[in-house]
């Protein structure tokens, strides 16, 4: 098991992982991630017309080895 880190960045600033996670591989750490901006993701836009948020995880070694990003906009037609 490797452990992963999942620092977020939003509009409240970034915010870095102190704990990580364990996981067997990469691909289940980027799973997680997409999960994580998921998440954040339902919870800021109801209130918000703009959404940006970026999940970025690291290892051990503080390697940074994956991102993503989720920009979500919303906006009243006429």
């Amino acid at each position: 098991m490797q452990r992963f880190y999942f620092d977020v960045y939003n509009a409240d600033g970034p915010e870095r992982d102190a704990e990580g996670q364990l996981f067997e591989t990469p691909d289940q750490a980027r799973a997680e991630a997409v999960r994580i901006l998921h998440d954040i993701a339902h919870d800021e836009m109801p209130d918000v017309d703009l959404v940006k948020i970026t999940v970025k995880i690291r290892t051990d070694g503080d390697q940074q080895i994956f991102e993503a990003s989720l920009t979500l906009t919303s906006d009243w037609s006429g």
